[in-house]
């Protein structure tokens, strides 16, 4: 099987490289853009200096001309532009020479430009450039600034960013700003979240090396979605090659907690687990699948259906077993090339990306409080469980890429992009420690076992086109069609918690009640989005232009969970988990009823919704005088949530939102610009939040509540940024930033009865605010010091002070233990600062990065019996370095979490640390050879 893939491959490398060969490239092609804006330009005139042989540009400011091998002199002018002559292009055989040409508006005087010929490059510098030339505030990242940190995600690729947090590997927050307050969207199109709980999207899905690039929106215009506070994240996939491109990579990576380790944690699995996906081993079997709540047998009149359900499962696994894992390990491949179909450019790109980690801690901590009285100074007789840990995770992620583009003519040209991931995570826990509920001093002990699986899956689809509409003072049409169709699953996950205790003889006395069943949980979540959108673009005189368009989204979501637990009638339980589960024990024996499995009704949990939303906008750039652009406008956006869960609970929210925005910039010189916005932005609830739903937290040991009373936020956004290009790839920029939230949405906890498990609701508050600045250098070393002319630091600081009023029924409950509670807290989840740095290393044939980054402490469980509970700061440093071997190969060594820092949820009283939850994930090292041709 193994040698027909191989083959297979190398039959298309072949037929890829011939098509290439057979196909002659463009002898130059020239990219030609507007200095000032950085805009192409349509139809400018490209000629060889001396000759009538020459082209136009076409709408993406792309002329190409064929010519024979030599040295020659390339005009370029366009009008009202000064004319740029570029000397010295050599022209080889079947080699394109790309030129970058920046075209200066005429002054009173036209002169001409005399350059030497420079390739069009994708590095930092050219999104620097971006950033500079653009109406908008981001930020960006480039691929070759992922390949420089050995980021292998996009999550852990915007670490980097100013003003971003990265929370579980997976959530981006913007300005220190929760996951309701970010957006994202792939290739311009919105991405739906992969997470029944959350608004954000799980980045750790998306693999580093089939993105371009990624742009992170700090401010909005009305030509972006107006859901989001802190930040739009929008990823940019590989874009095709202008000419034949080949990259091939692999890599082994070892952890030194988790790699060749006896004793990681191991659970039956699936022959398909290595490909991300279960390949129906977890299924629920037929024989149970057959019955819902309202018909499920009954244990005293249907003895023989009860006895079949409850012996049903093949897989009575509970107590994970033991397997040491091999090295992680990774491997990609892409190739691209553009080639001539009806005598047209056809660009095409495909990769495809394989990820296998494992990950195993056995000292971590798991500790669980109740509330304290007036004037208490301690923890320490207050705790009801406390349990060390030991977990193990293995996780494999699939990805893949086609993307296309076909000019039909100058001026008219579509596209197709289709992207893929599989994500699977295997998971086993297992906790031992005391049972203190009733007792401080119990000797009781408690295990509790885990076993999980989850599955995702993401596919979109895009069809899009721009048109050039020259009889229509070149008016510009963008448009975009995508689909996504997203899955999440968790089959069978299992959990199984029991006590002992030790007698006087040192035996182990073993107890399985009711009161903690053993259980397994069933979930599926599929959600589909259509995202349709249209932009118009026109030219006007004096440096303006008019943009209007609109947009239609249509989300449509289904989620379902059983689950089944095991009745206890026997409770002669010795320890063996396995026992249990054996046919003996379960169902009718001998005409007695032992233990059996019932399906447990939460009608409530499981639903459909939807989410419509109608969007038009229009707005204008202009420029007040030569150093000032205005960009001003509005979007209007009407949006209708709804759910319904099966017990017919329903919850809905129709709004209609107008979202202005006004935005200026001051160019202070060619290398400094000074930037200033109001906005407008709003935020919506998840289907999760504003659900009637009361879900239990297996994990958190907490009830959360649902609230179809919810509103949706709206946010007043205030941003000022001094920004400075001093050179290419150079960086320097200061920002102040403030926010106004009008009903934002916090999750706090409602006031427990004696005795009874926290709940939490989500519920809108009055009014909060939150105030940041942040500071950002990139800089070559070798311009202070010549000795370190190839080394470059790159920094960046956040400052974020956000805060909620705490409502007087909250005060009055925290009065029970604290006398004097402050009447504000900070927002939830919002991490204070984050500090960035990074010292890179770059010459012919080596390169090398250290970077570090760690972000402040974040309220994660807000508590109102109890002081909350707080993620602390976690320091994470890396490093990497590369060599090229020749001009086809190059090896790369990475060193990950160096610092091994521990994840840490920590209660403060009285100047004592008390931990809720604490792990280390451990080091990683990683080698990797890669093959290129380009």
């Amino acid at each position: 099987m193994m040698k027909r893939i191989l083959l297979s491959l190398i039959m298309v490398l072949a037929i890829l490289q011939g098509r290439s060969e057979d196909i002659q490239p463009p002898s130059v092609k020239a990219v030609v853009v507007d200095d000032k804006n950085g805009e192409t330009l349509v139809g400018a005139t490209v000629v060889v200096d001396g000759t009538t042989q020459g082209t136009t540009t076409d709408l993406d400011g792309v002329a190409s001309l064929n010519l024979t091998p030599g040295v020659y002199n390339i005009r370029v002018s366009y009008v009202s532009y000064q004319t740029v002559l570029i000397q010295g292009v050599t022209i080889k055989n079947n080699k394109t020479a790309v030129l970058n040409v920046r075209l200066v508006p005429a002054n009173l005087k036209l002169n001409e430009v005399v350059v030497t010929a420079k390739a069009l490059r994708n590095n930092e510098a050219a999104v620097l450039t971006m950033q500079k030339k653009s109406a908008k505030l981001f930020d960006a990242l480039s691929s070759d600034q992922f390949g420089k940190v050995g980021a292998s995600d996009a999550a852990s690729a915007l670490k980097r960013v100013t003003g971003v947090t990265v929370s579980g590997g997976k959530y981006v927050y913007v300005r220190g700003l929760g996951d309701r307050y970010s957006k994202t969207t792939l290739n311009g199109s919105e991405v739906p979240s992969l997470d029944p709980n959350k608004n954000a999207v799980q980045l750790d899905i998306f693999p580093s090396n089939l993105i371009d690039n990624i742009k992170v929106y700090k401010t909005f215009s009305p030509d972006l979605q107006g859901d989001f506070a802190g930040g739009l994240v929008d990823i940019t996939t590989n874009d095709f090659p202008d000419k034949f491109q080949l990259k091939i990579s692999a890599g082994l990576g070892y952890n030194d907690q988790a790699t060749f380790n006896s004793e990681f944690l191991h659970a039956k699995g699936s022959p398909t687990d290595f490909l991300g996906f279960d390949n129906g081993f977890r299924a629920l079997p037929a024989e149970i699948a057959k019955y819902n709540s309202a018909d499920f047998p009954d244990p005293y009149l249907n003895k023989t259906a009860i006895t079949e359900v409850s012996r049903a499962f093949t897989n009575s696994q509970f107590n994970p077993g033991k397997q040491a894992p091999f090295f992680n390990h990774d491997m990609s491949f892409s190739v691209g090339n553009q080639v001539d179909l009806f005598k047209r450019p056809l660009g095409f790109v495909v990769g495809l990306t394989y990820n296998r980690s494992f990950k195993f801690y056995d000292n971590g901590i798991e500790n669980v409080y109740e509330g304290i009285s007036q004037g208490q100074q301690t923890l320490n007789n207050d705790i009801l469980t406390t349990s060390r840990e030991t977990k193990s995770s293995n996780n494999v992620l699939i990805g893949a890429l086609f993307n296309s583009s076909y000019k039909i003519n100058k001026y008219n040209k579509i596209g197709l992009s289709v992207m893929g991931n599989q994500d699977g995570t295997s998971e086993a826990r297992y906790l031992v420690g005391y049972l203190l509920d009733a007792n401080p001093d119990s000797s009781t002990h408690v295990q509790n076992r885990v076993i999980n699986y989850m599955q995702r899956s993401f596919v979109n689809g895009q069809l899009r086109g721009e048109h050039l509409v020259k009889g229509l003072h070149n008016l510009n049409i963008k448009w975009m069609n995508s689909f996504t169709s997203s899955t999440i699953d968790q089959p069978d996950l299992r959990m199984i918690r029991n006590t002992f205790i030790i007698n006087n003889q040192g035996d182990s006395l073993f107890y399985l009640g009711n009161q903690d069943r053993p259980s397994r949980f069933f979930r599926h979540l599929s959600e589909i989005n259509e995202n349709a959108k249209v932009d118009f673009t026109l030219p006007l005189p004096k440096d303006t232009k008019l943009k209007f368009g609109g947009l239609f989204t249509y989300k449509k979501r289904v989620f379902h969970e059983s689950i089944y637990q095991y009745y206890i009638q026997n409770s002669n339980f010795d320890g063996n988990v396995q026992v249990f589960f054996e046919d003996q024990n379960l169902g009718y024996v001998d005409g007695v009823l032992k233990n059996f499995l019932m399906l447990i009704n939460i009608d409530p949990n499981n639903y459909d919704a939807f989410e419509r939303l109608y969007a038009s906008y229009a707005m204008i750039e202009t420029s007040l005088s030569e150093n000032v652009k205005l960009i001003a406008g509005v979007r209007f956006e009407k949006t209708h949530l709804h759910l319904k869960a099966q017990n017919d609970s329903v919850g809905n929210i129709q709004t209609n939102d107008f979202l202005p925005a006004l935005a200026l910039i001051y160019h202070i010189n060619e290398k400094t610009n000074l930037r200033f916005s109001a906005t407008r932005t709003l935020a919506r609830p998840s289907f999760r939040e504003f659900s009637p739903l009361a879900t239990y937290d297996f994990f958190g040991g907490y009830i959360q509540n649902g609230n179809p009373k919810l509103k949706r936020t709206l946010i007043n956004n205030l941003d000022l940024r001094w920004e400075k290009y001093p050179a290419p790839g150079e960086y320097i920029s200061f920002s102040l930033f403030y926010k106004d939230f009008i009903n934002p949405i916090e999750n706090a906890q409602l006031p427990r009865a004696g005795g009874s498990a926290s709940q939490f609701q989500y519920k809108n508050v009055a009014r909060s605010s939150l105030y940041g600045a942040e500071v950002e250098l990139r800089k070559n070393l070798g311009d202070w010091f010549p000795v370190l002319k190839n080394f470059k630091l790159s920094t960046n600081f956040s400052y974020v002070y956000a805060y909620v009023k705490v409502t007087p029924e909250e005060l009055e409950a925290i009065k029970a233990w604290n006398s004097n509670p402050k009447s504000t807290r900070p927002m939830y989840n919002q991490a204070p600062y984050s500090l960035n740095a990074m010292l890179t290393y770059a010459d012919d044939n080596w390169e090398s990065a250290l970077s570090f980054n760690v972000s402040g402490k974040r309220l994660v469980v807000y508590q109102i019996d109890l002081p909350s509970i707080y993620l602390q700061p976690m320091p994470d440093l890396n490093f990497t370095i590369k060599r090229n071997i020749s001009k086809r190969f190059y090896v790369r060594f990475k060193a990950t979490n160096l610092l091994n820092a521990a994840h840490k949820e920590q209660i403060d009283l009285a100047n004592r640390v008390y931990y809720t939850t604490k792990y280390q994930n451990g080091r990683t090292y990683s080698f990797s050879l890669t093959y290129k041709i380009n």
